[in-house]
């Protein structure tokens, strides 16, 4: 006679691909933020914002999910750091465009 015990794994479901697709966009907003200048105004804003607000707000879900690892977390910290750097750029060249 055997004995078989089953469980229930009541843990969130872990979102693995958050801190990886976070790093790509917030690396993709770089490009975006600073190359489109030269072709139309305001370029930086239309490509690169979206592509960084994205990477930062899934650079902070994936620092506060309780299942991923340290190395998941410091890879949602970056995401979050380079995305907000990102972020300045517009504001950086839209003052000096006005001062210039």
């Amino acid at each position: 006679m055997s004995t078989s015990t089953r469980h229930i794994d009541v843990s969130p479901p872990r979102r693995l691909g958050a801190p990886h697709l976070a790093l790509a966009l917030a690396i993709l907003s770089l490009p975006g933020s600073l190359l489109p200048w030269d072709w139309f105004s305001a370029g930086g804003i239309v490509i690169g914002v979206p592509l960084a607000l994205a990477g930062l707000v899934l650079g902070l879900r994936a620092r506060r999910d309780p299942a991923a690892t340290t190395g998941l977390r410091r890879m949602g910290t970056a995401a979050a750091a380079l995305a907000v750097a990102v972020l300045l750029i517009p504001v950086v060249w839209i003052i000096a465009s006005v001062l210039g």
